[in-house]
C-alpha cells in the first residue's frame, strides 16, 4: 500500500486541526516552543468536507500552502497567535518575517474593550510564534535541523518581552532534510515522525497516537481518495516546476554562450574560433555580431 507522511496537507491538517486533537497540538506546540498553553483554538477546524471545499477553491491558485492558524491562550489568560507550515514558497524567508508580523498586528483594536487598555489599541497586539516544518533545503547541511530565532539583546542576548514577560515575536525551525538533533531534544520524536512517518518505542503517547491517526489504512474513504488527489496533483506539479527549471538554466546557459561569443568576436576572434569555443555554428554567429553591429 502507498504511504502518505504526517507533512501530506490533509493528514497535517487533520492531526493538528481537527475537533478531538487538542491535546496533540498543544503537545506538540509545547515541544516546538517550550510553552504550555492553556487552550489552542485552530482558525479552522478540520472537517473532510469543509477540506474538500477549501481544496476546490484552491485549485486553480498558483500556490498551496500546508499550514495550521492557531489561536493560543495562556494561563494568565494572554493571546498568542501561532502558525505552523511545512511548504516553500518564493522568498521564503520575507514571507515567513511578513506573516509573522501580519499575525502580531492583526488583533489591533479588535479586542473588547474590557481586554485592552481604554484608548490604548496597542495594549490588545498579541504575541505571534511561527512553526515552520520543513520539508525543502532552507538550511545548510551540516546545520541543525532545530533552530530558533528572537528578538534578543545584542550584547547580554535578553529576549524582548512585554511587560507580561512574554517575548513578542519568535521563529521555530523544523527542517527535515536537516540531520543534526539531538535524540534527547524534545523535537526529536516529531523530526522522526514527520519524517519517515514512522515512531520509536520511546515515542510518547501523543506521537503514538498521532500514528494512529495519519495512518492511510485508518481514514475515511473520502479522506483517502483525497490524499491521492493530492499526491497525484503534486507529482504532476512538481514535473511541470522541474522542466521550467531546466528550461530556465537551458536558456540562462544558452544566454551566457552568446554572450561570450559576441565578446570573443569583439575582440578579434576569427567565427571559426569562436564556433570552436561555444559551440555556436558560424551562421549564427554571424547573426550575432550583424544585430549587433545594427
Amino acid at each position: 500500500m502507498q504511504k502518505y507522511l504526517p507533512t501530506n496537507d490533509l493528514l497535517f491538517r487533520k492531526l493538528l486541526a481537527s475537533e478531538d486533537s487538542q491535546h496533540i497540538l498543544k503537545a506538540f506546540v509545547k515541544d516546538m516552543l517550550g510553552i504550555e498553553f492553556k487552550t489552542l483554538t485552530p482558525t479552522v477546524t478540520y472537517h473532510i468536507d469543509s477540506y474538500k471545499k477549501s481544496y476546490e477553491e484552491k485549485i486553480n491558485s498558483e500556490l498551496k500552502r500546508t499550514e495550521v492558524d492557531v489561536l493560543a491562550v495562556d494561563e494568565q489568560g494572554g493571546h498568542t497567535t501561532i502558525e505552523c507550515q511545512i511548504q516553500s514558497h518564493d522568498f521564503f524567508h520575507e514571507r515567513t518575517i511578513f506573516y509573522l508580523a501580519e499575525a502580531f498586528r492583526s488583533p489591533f483594536g479588535m479586542i473588547e474593550t474590557k481586554d485592552a487598555e481604554k484608548k490604548n489599541n496597542f495594549s490588545s497586539l498579541r504575541p505571534a510564534y511561527g512553526i515552520n516544518i520543513l520539508d525543502f533545503h532552507l538550511f545548510e547541511e551540516g546545520e541543525p535541523a532545530f533552530q530558533t530565532f528572537r528578538l534578543l539583546n545584542e550584547e547580554t542576548y535578553r529576549p524582548f518581552r512585554n511587560r507580561e514577560s512574554r517575548e513578542l515575536l519568535l521563529l521555530c525551525f523544523l527542517s527535515l532534510k536537516n540531520k543534526n538533533l539531538d535524540t534527547q531534544h524534545p523535537a526529536w520524536q516529531w523530526y522522526y515522525f514527520l519524517k519517515t512517518g514512522e515512531v520509536t518505542n520511546q515515542a510518547p503517547d501523543y506521537i503514538m497516537e498521532a500514528k494512529v491517526r495519519t495512518d492511510f489504512a485508518n481514514l475515511e474513504s473520502e479522506e483517502q481518495k483525497m490524499i491521492m488527489r493530492i499526491d497525484k496533483e503534486k507529482a504532476v506539479n512538481d514535473a511541470i516546476l522541474s522542466t521550467k527549471y531546466r528550461e530556465g538554466r537551458e536558456e540562462g546557459i544558452e544566454h551566457e554562450r552568446r554572450t561570450l561569443a559576441l565578446e570573443f568576436l569583439k575582440i578579434g576572434n576569427t567565427f571559426e574560433q569562436v564556433s570552436k569555443a561555444t559551440g555556436l555554428d558560424i551562421e549564427t554567429l554571424k547573426k550575432l555580431k550583424s544585430e549587433d553591429e545594427n
